[in-house]
């Protein structure tokens, strides 16, 4: 009898305190499946970067259990595990740190003893697909805040983890890099948990979204979260501008549609009723 894919990501009532005893997590317990793709929100300082750490097995935790792509974590076993993940950090100043944004992109596949073939194959894709390619020859930190965040996000689609886990990674991006980077991550097939404070990108990219305060408030799928003004007031989340202005609309006009999570959505709502009562 064959045995079934393992999951990503399995956290069994972790909690994590630093060294001055601040509790960062309190009994998180989450599950998230090989291939998997999962938006995780929440207000500032409610551990979602701290999470992510600890999903990169970079943090250790303080109680409970973490499994990283079925590897249970330890300080033993940290090393091997952090090699299934890949961490994009909030501040790219804390990514990228050599001489050219090509030896920055190439980091990760020459340390991982490709050989030089791979290596220029993985950075030209990586570079190309982060809209990056015309940085290769230039200086990482006499780049902007948004260049460096792609600089960054090239070096982890060199790395090509198993698991992609992306700590704010369209804040500071131009509408133009934004769109691109959100189609770069829709085309991968791999496993995905994204921080962010941005609802519309995590209304596009993912299904299932955890709302984060030191522990789990919420874990569903969008329109559940919708319907839970509660913890959208709590998580101090506001929800994007489409389904806002489709609530209202169902308020005023009285209709019965279902409130969309996407622009497609509300134009075909707006397609059927417009007619009917205009």
């Amino acid at each position: 009898m064959g045995v079934g894919p393992v999951d990503a990501l399995k956290l069994s009532n972790v909690g994590y305190a630093y060294s001055d005893s601040t509790r960062a997590l309190e009994n998180v317990t989450l599950t998230i499946k090989e291939g998997e793709r999962v938006s995780l929100v929440g207000p500032n300082g409610a551990g979602k970067s701290t999470l992510l750490h600890m999903m990169d097995a970079l943090y250790i935790p303080t109680e409970g259990e973490l499994e990283v792509a079925g590897i249970k974590v330890d300080k033993k076993t940290a090393p091997q595990a952090t090699m299934k993940a890949g961490l994009l950090f909030q501040d790219p100043d804390d990514q990228i740190f050599m001489p050219r944004v090509w030896d920055d992109v190439a980091f990760g596949p020459i340390n991982m003893m490709l050989d030089e073939k791979e290596v220029s194959r993985r950075v030209e894709r990586s570079m190309a697909l982060a809209g990056v390619s015309e940085y290769a020859e230039r200086v990482p930190h006499h780049l902007s805040f948004g260049e460096k965040k792609r600089v960054a996000i090239a070096g982890l689609l060199a790395m090509d983890p198993e698991i992609y886990l992306l700590d704010e990674p369209t804040a500071n991006l131009d509408p133009a890099s934004r769109r691109a980077l959100v189609d770069v991550l829709r085309s991968l097939n791999k496993s995905i948990v994204l921080a962010t404070h941005d609802l519309t990108v995590a209304f596009e990219l993912t299904k299932r979204i955890i709302v984060l305060k030191k522990t789990i408030l919420y874990d569903g799928d969008m329109r559940g979260l919708m319907a839970r003004p509660d913890i959208l007031a709590e998580a101090n989340l506001e929800l994007p501008s489409i389904p806002r202005l489709m609530s209202e609309w169902k308020i005023r006009s009285g209709l019965g549609f279902e409130v969309p999570t996407t622009m497609d959505e509300a134009l075909e709502i707006l397609d059927r009723e417009l007619p009917r009562h205009g």
